[in-house]
C-alpha cells in the first residue's frame, strides 16, 4: 500500500489519528530495539587473568555448596571457609569475581558453565548419600 493509497486524513501531520499512528511506530520501534538480546558471546572485556573453565567450574560449584551449607547452620564461619576455597584453587577473590562477571556476560556459556556445576554438585550429592547409606549399614 502506498502513501496515496491511506486515508487524506492521515496525511495530515496535526490529525489525532496520524499522530497516533506516527507514536505508536516510534514506541514500537524503541521498544523492539530495547529488548533485543544478543546471546552471541561476551560483552565485557576479558580479564587479564581470566580463570579456564577446569578452575572455573568445580569453584563455583563449591561455592554454591559453601552458601546452601552456611544457609543450613549458623555455625559456619563464611570467610574464612570462602578464604580456604580460593587458597585451595590458588585463585584470589578478585580473579574469581572478575572471571565470573566476565563469562555471565556470556550467556549461553555461562548456561553451559551451569549445567556442568550442576552436574559436579548433584554427583557430588550421590557420593555424599553413598557414603552416609555405607556407614548406616555397617552399624
Amino acid at each position: 500500500m502506498s502513501l496515496e493509497e491511506l486515508p487524506e486524513q492521515l496525511h495530515k501531520t496535526n490529525s489525532p489519528m496520524g499522530i497516533t499512528i506516527i507514536m505508536l511506530a516510534i514506541m514500537c520501534s524503541i521498544f523492539n530495539t530495547a529488548c533485543s538480546v544478543t546471546t552471541e558471546g561476551p560483552r565485557i572485556t576479558e580479564p587479564n587473568q581470566l580463570l579456564p573453565d577446569s578452575v572455573y567450574i568445580p569453584l563455583l560449584a563449591n561455592i554454591q555448596l559453601m552458601q546452601v551449607w552456611n544457609n543450613s547452620t549458623d555455625t559456619l564461619d563464611l570467610d574464612s571457609v570462602k578464604n580456604d576455597l580460593f587458597r585451595t584453587y590458588n585463585v584470589s577473590e578478585k580473579q574469581f569475581l572478575e572471571s565470573h562477571r566476565y563469562y555471565q556476560s556470556d550467556f549461553e556459556g555461562q548456561r553451559v558453565r551451569l549445567d556442568s556445576v550442576k552436574v559436579l554438585i548433584e554427583t557430588e550429592k550421590r557420593r555424599v548419600q553413598g557414603f552416609e547409606r555405607n556407614n548406616e549399614q555397617s552399624n
